[in-house]
């Protein structure tokens, strides 16, 4: 605690200000790194995967816990390790494949994107 707010929220706030800042970047980032020919079916598919997603992790979380009930389960005290275990190995994860380097777009038109692409698809 620093006076009366908790350490916790703070770096949660903190956080959240600048993981927030990166999404107005990645999506018109992800939409430029696709063919032309596939763009909108890579963009959906992507939409896709990631609201199964949704679906996947609070019931995996279900499972972390050792609940039996999906609808409503009873949270144990003594499950706050598995789940701060699991959301920081997720974290980790995700961490990992956005650090990961992509190649530049700026400047370049969809075509010259596209000419890149195929070439390395073909290579």
């Amino acid at each position: 605690m620093i006076g009366p707010f908790s350490v916790f929220w703070l770096l949660l706030i903190f956080v959240q200000t600048i993981g927030c800042g990166g999404w107005p970047v990645m999506g018109p980032y992800a939409a430029e790194v696709w063919p032309s020919a596939l763009r909108a079916t890579g963009m959906g598919s992507a939409y896709g995967f990631g609201g199964i997603g949704k679906m996947i992790g609070p019931a995996g979380l279900v499972l972390v816990i050792g609940s039996a009930n999906m609808v409503n389960p009873k949270v144990a005290l003594d499950s706050d390790h598995p789940r701060l275990f699991l959301l920081c190995r997720l974290v980790r994860h995700c961490g990992r494949h956005l650090l990961s380097p992509g190649f530049e777009t700026n400047g370049r038109s969809f075509e010259a994107v596209d000419a890149k692409l195929v070439g390395t698809a073909q290579a």
